[in-house]
């Protein structure tokens, strides 16, 4: 149902006052349940924007260092490649763990990684296999071009070069 109120044929002008108490009272749930996943998420990447923790086992650094090994383990020749041409993880990875991948896909997209994200109990590093899985589906493309400016743009503007539901396949294998 329609919680919004606008569309609702019982309160065509969406006047919260004018809706049902019953609604209001879901409209309310909804709108704590939403905070409360909010705010929980944030709690668990705060150490990711916190600059005294970079260079610690919490922090953004190990985290982009915790990918990198990833893509080495999932994929060695793509990780000597990648090495090879001096593509750190940092110039992609940075802006995928801190935005939680929203610059990368369009919102229905987000919405439905973002529910996959928050219905893992490993979120982080769901996160992080997620990652991974978008770098290792455009392999073929890296190493056939083996560029420094064509992986680096490749990577920084993903730009849905796979589906998001192959990816999300490949994070959870």
């Amino acid at each position: 149902p329609d919680l919004s109120g606008g569309d609702d044929a019982g309160n065509p002008s969406g006047d919260a006052a004018a809706m049902p108490a019953s609604m209001a009272a879901a409209l309310d749930a909804v709108e704590a349940d939403a905070f409360f996943c909010f705010t929980h998420l944030m709690a668990e990447t705060r150490d990711h924007f916190c600059s005294k923790l970079d260079h610690t086992e919490l922090g953004i650094t190990a985290k982009i260092t915790r990918m990198e090994k990833l893509i080495e383990a999932k994929d060695p020749e793509l990780g000597r490649a990648l090495k090879r041409l001096r593509v750190v993880p940092t110039f992609y990875g940075f802006r995928w763990i801190t935005l939680l991948l929203t610059q990368e896909w369009d919102l229905p997209d987000v919405l439905r990684l973002w529910d996959s994200l928050l219905a893992d109990p490993n979120r982080l590093d769901f996160l992080l296999y997620f990652c991974v899985a978008m770098v290792v589906s455009i392999r073929g493309e890296l190493l056939e071009q083996n560029d420094f400016a064509f992986a680096v743009k490749a990577l920084q503007r993903f730009d849905g070069r796979v589906p998001l539901h192959s990816l999300l396949r490949r994070a959870h294998s």
